[in-house]
């Protein structure tokens, strides 16, 4: 066993004895995205920082915390949920063991679905900042390794995948297409494109944007990727949504800024609320007794 493995090990063993249920869903919320959260019914919350080994953020939009629970709508209720309110960038430790482990302990508690969800740069001329994209495909642009999670006689961290899962696909089709589903009962427009992950932290050139353009990004963003390649070597089932919350350079005029991104989420919270408890209940429900 080798040392991250020990600490996977060792933040799912302090997890279990916290919460009361193992968490179906597991949904990673983007920057400024986190109102989601507070509709969690009967949440048990924890801080990131009382979890052993585990990463801390330091970026606005970003509270550090796990919540867990079920979702409701009216007589429907979702299987148990757990809601990541924010996650760690590669730019804030250079370490991508600590941007996946929060993937890597999700799948070690049962999780069998991951929704991942990012504020994105907005490549695509038709996109505007508060459109929603389903990410039907990512670029890794920041040319990073993603670490594989090695063979463990602990089957809730086995890594039951290789590379891309053998067929080269990374998002799942059924799991999307709850999205799609989703979305359409809310009355919400949903664009679908290709997600591009650049290191950062700061932002791209007019130029970089012009490459990435011509490379098929529809977005960009500092996130994301790292957690659905380990997800998927974990044999989570997901999908992912970016939040356009602002045009990248180039494409708009506008000074880019964390504050327009934070902004723009502000925005569309109540819309996105509703998005995503409607997906969660569509990817398991029962009857309230």
């Amino acid at each position: 066993m080798n040392d991250f493995e020990r600490q996977i090990r060792e933040a799912i063993r302090y997890l279990k004895k916290h919460v009361p249920e193992k968490p179906r869903i597991v949904l990673i919320l983007g920057s400024g995205l986190g109102n989601f959260a507070d509709g969690v019914e009967n949440p048990t919350i924890i801080s990131s920082a009382d979890i052993p080994h585990y990463p801390t953020t330091s970026v606005q939009g970003h509270a550090g915390k796990l919540v867990f629970g079920r979702v409701r709508d009216g007589d429907r209720v979702s299987e148990p949920v757990l809601v990541f309110k924010g996650r760690v960038h590669f730019y804030e430790t250079q370490d991508l063991f600590k941007v996946i482990m929060p993937t890597a302990v999700a799948a070690g508690l049962g999780a069998k679905t991951l929704i991942v969800t990012n504020a994105a740069g907005g490549i695509n001329r038709r996109f505007r900042p508060g459109d929603l994209m389903i990410i039907r495909d990512a670029l890794n642009l920041a040319f990073e390794r993603i670490p594989a999670i090695k063979t463990s006689r602990d089957p809730g961290i086995r890594n039951r995948m290789h590379a891309r899962g053998g067929s080269g696909e990374l998002l799942d089709e059924r799991t999307t297409q709850s999205l799609r589903d989703a979305a359409m009962a809310c009355g919400v427009r949903m664009h679908e494109g290709t997600y591009c992950w650049v290191k950062g932290p700061t932002y791209e050139t007019a130029a970089e944007i012009q490459m990435f353009r011509q490379l098929g990004a529809d977005a960009v963003g500092m996130s994301t990727v790292p957690e659905i390649v380990a997800g998927r070597r974990l044999g989570l089932k997901i999908a992912g949504i970016s939040l356009i919350s602002n045009m990248a350079t180039g494409i708009s005029a506008e000074k880019l800024s964390h504050q327009e991104v934070t902004d723009t989420a502000n925005r569309v919270q109540v819309m996105f609320t509703r998005l995503m408890t409607e997906v969660v209940l569509r990817l398991g429900t029962h009857k309230a007794s």
